[in-house]
């Protein structure tokens, strides 16, 4: 779901481009953030033209740069030098209208004319030929759910040929299932919105797409209407971004803020945020999970005696071991310091005390280079009907301490 601030940037943008009436109200995350007023004043920019050459304005003065503002300025420049031909032309030769003597007044509205309709024609094929050749896919779809139109660049991100998609894109799967199931829903709702008359906000998804080649891609999409002078709905309009990398690079930060950089474990914000999954799921499904509470005995002797290197070392072994002995549904990680925690779903106090002592004992029997031996201590918790995550860790915690308490290298149930 998009924020509330997400929602307004885009109904802001929406209104600067569709909207009759324009607003300046900018929303309150944008005020004074350099890049949305380059953006802002570009979109603005944009439609001052589109404006001008509604009115018929070819003249208009178009200020700024960028791909777009550039290409309206060399059309305007286009569409100067071949005005100035036909007056040029027209001004050099004698015509005579039938039945009439030569009336300038009525030549130059006549050329008027014939100027404004070859004007709509090229502004019509400068659009096409922008929107033929743009990297994000452009398309169409009227209310039925049926492409009216698609850029040529959906062969370049998809491999499908416009064709394809334009008659076959159910038959051949361009919308994953659960993906063209909530299009379908939201095209229903929309439909309702129009017939109402009620306008409606643009809606934004990201979706997982599957190439003709069978790679897959991220997209990002924006659906919004296509409303005539009136206010009449027409169309709708999807623009749809590649954001393959986009996505890679999120997943890849949001997995570096969640694992330990040590361990390569998963780390105490990763554990609270699963704790919490997990109690919640306990809660509404009456389902039950418990914890192990794992603590390395003397690890201060081993700092003191060998250095924190081999410290870190044996940390690291350690988490190898874990994830080998863990079953594929537990979650374990770095708890802080030489504490480890692991959250085990679906599991009763006989199950988390028997994975608890195989983990003991694995531990016990390891070879470690420099130490030899090593053990540790466990305390195990498991979820009670009234539980919030600080009692059911503080359980664990208490019973990982009378394993200490009483002569290490135990398993201690509370």
């Amino acid at each position: 779901m998009l924020s509330h601030d997400a929602k307004a940037m885009i109904n802001y943008v929406n209104t600067i481009l569709n909207n009759k009436k324009l607003s300046n109200d900018i929303p309150n995350i944008a005020e004074g953030d350099a890049d949305f007023l380059v953006l802002e004043q570009s979109l603005r920019t944009v439609r001052s033209v589109a404006e001008a050459l509604r009115a018929g304005n070819i003249h208009h003065k178009i200020q700024g740069n960028g791909f777009i503002l550039d290409s309206f300025q060399q059309f305007q420049n286009n569409v100067k030098r071949s005005s100035s031909g036909v007056i040029k032309s027209i001004a050099s030769k004698s015509i005579r209208i039938k039945g009439e003597k030569n009336i300038p007044g009525k030549l130059q509205e006549a050329n008027i004319i014939k100027k404004r309709d070859k004007t709509s024609k090229e502004i019509e094929e400068h659009y096409r030929l922008m929107t033929d050749h743009a990297c994000d896919i452009i398309a169409t779809v009227d209310l039925s759910g049926n492409f009216t139109y698609i850029s040529p660049s959906v062969e370049k991100l998809t491999g499908y040929t416009p064709e394809e998609v334009l008659n076959h894109y159910r038959e051949i799967g361009y919308f994953l299932p659960g993906v063209q199931k909530e299009m379908d829903r939201q095209r229903v709702a929309i439909r309702k919105m129009v017939e109402k008359g009620e306008p409606f906000y643009p809606v934004n998804f990201e979706q997982r797409q599957v190439r003709k080649d069978g790679e897959s891609i991220y997209t990002d999409t924006v659906l919004s209407g296509i409303y005539d002078e009136e206010n009449n709905f027409r169309e709708l309009l999807a623009v749809t971004r590649d954001i393959t990398e986009k996505v890679k690079i999120r997943r890849e930060m949001k997995e570096l803020s969640e694992t330990d950089k040590l361990t390569k474990l998963c780390n105490r914000v990763k554990l609270d945020c699963a704790l919490e999954h997990e109690l919640d799921r306990a809660k509404t499904k009456a389902t039950a999970f418990a914890l192990i509470m794992i603590d390395i005995d003397h690890f201060k002797n081993i700092n003191d005696r060998f250095g924190h290197l081999a410290g870190d070392a044996v940390l690291i072994e350690l988490a190898r071991l874990f994830k080998d002995v863990i079953r594929s549904s537990d979650l374990i990680g770095r708890w802080g310091g030489e504490e480890f925690l692991a959250i085990l779903p679906d599991a009763d106090s006989s199950e988390a005390m028997e994975l608890a002592e195989k983990i003991r004992g694995r531990v016990s029997e390891h070879y470690f280079p420099e130490q030899e031996r090593i053990t540790i201590s466990l305390g195990v918790s498991v979820f009670r009907d009234d539980e919030t995550a600080d009692s059911i860790v503080y359980r664990a915690d208490q019973a990982l301490y009378q394993a200490k308490k009483n002569g290490k290298n135990q398993v201690r149930l509370m």
